[in-house]
């Protein structure tokens, strides 16, 4: 019998990666979206996933007891949870509320629900952190530190966010937070299953979600590739990126698959990240791979990689390589770029923009 995985926030840009990939290896998936409409759009993209997903519908995530009717409904339980769902919304007005609560309620509530009610079939809980738990929000940019461990962690607070009104820094206090309750869980509970957090820098590459008009497109290949070539990118003087590393949704879909039966894994934290990504990089990228869009494109200083003055800090990715063994190559950013530009390219036909 095929294992069978509960995934949460299927319609996501990195969770669609992750169900097709799960697809591909004839998991049973039991995947969450908001509502039957978003359910209707995974299987209008992709009818062939049909015999392996059934959908579950919950509008909140953060919402008391939102889990609970999936584990009861089912006759056979789950082998592995993976959990994708939280938001990355820039644009949140009122940060506690829409950023911080949402990660770490969800978070919370699903991993207390699989230990009450989850049976000891699950083996281990695998959940979609970020790299921003992980660097220093107040790193100063001008040198770089020793190159960041799963053994940091970002000392950026919620309190601070609120009060000096970053919406970055929110999003960073809401992917630290939630991650640490569910290490709090595991280390307090001991439940039947493991933990293992992936904990990806800048996501970009090709989408396979639902994207029905540009502002829904998700928020890093948003600002790291298409705002420079839809207009919203006027000028390269003070242009920045919150951070400066990055890594291809595929190669993230792809750990948090290994991770489900990888002993190693167990109990552990893994960044990934590919390499750098900068304003510049980007625009090179672009223009020397797309003649058709120069004129759309800023030439910037096309030898001037990194924005003056900043040399960001490194990251240590030895524990990825370890875990995922020798056969783990991560995607660069050129092959990224591209097929992230070839996939918006096509959206944009779909616009007709």
């Amino acid at each position: 019998m095929s294992p069978k995985v509960f995934l949460t926030g299927a319609n996501g840009f990195v969770a669609s990666h992750v169900l097709s990939g799960l697809v591909e290896r004839d998991y049973q998936v039991v995947a969450s979206v908001r509502s039957e409409q978003k359910a209707q759009e995974i299987l209008h993209l992709h009818p062939s996933w049909k015999s392996n997903v059934s959908f579950v519908y919950i509008p909140d995530v953060a919402a008391q007891g939102a889990f609970n009717k999936v584990f009861e409904d089912q006759k056979v339980g789950f082998d592995y949870i993976i959990h994708t769902a939280s938001p990355v919304n820039f644009s949140a007005k009122d940060l506690q509320k829409e950023l911080i609560d949402p990660a770490v309620h969800g978070t919370t509530s699903l991993i207390e629900c699989a230990h009450k009610l989850g049976g000891s079939s699950i083996k281990r809980f695998v959940l979609l952190g970020s790299a921003v738990a992980i660097l220093n929000s107040f790193e100063d940019l001008s040198r770089a530190s020793e190159d960041y461990t799963e053994e940091d962690w970002n000392p950026v607070t919620a309190d601070y966010a609120i009060e000096n009104n970053d919406v970055v820094a929110a999003y960073n206090a809401s992917k630290i937070l939630a991650e640490q309750a569910a290490w709090r869980f595991i280390e307090s509970t001991k439940p039947v299953f493991d933990l293992t957090v992936i904990n990806p820098d800048i996501i970009i590459g090709p989408m396979i979600q639902s994207v029905p008009r540009p502002q829904s497109m998700n928020e890093t290949n948003d600002f790291a590739v298409y705002s420079f070539f839809n207009g919203k990118y006027k000028q390269l003087e003070g242009l920045t990126f919150p951070f400066y590393h990055f890594v291809d949704v595929r190669d993230v879909a792809l750990a948090h698959i290994l991770a489900l039966n990888s002993p190693a894994a167990s109990n552990k934290r893994i960044i990934l990240v590919s390499g750098l990504i900068t304003p510049q990089l980007v625009i090179n990228t672009i223009r020397e791979n797309f003649p058709e869009l120069r004129s759309r494109v800023m030439e910037g200083e096309p030898s001037q990689i990194l924005p003056k003055g900043i040399y960001p800090t490194g990251w240590n990715t030895s524990r990825s390589l370890d875990i995922f063994g020798p056969d783990w190559n991560y995607i660069g950013l050129e092959k990224s770029i591209l097929d992230t530009v070839h996939s918006i390219l096509a959206l944009e036909k779909q616009w007709k923009l």
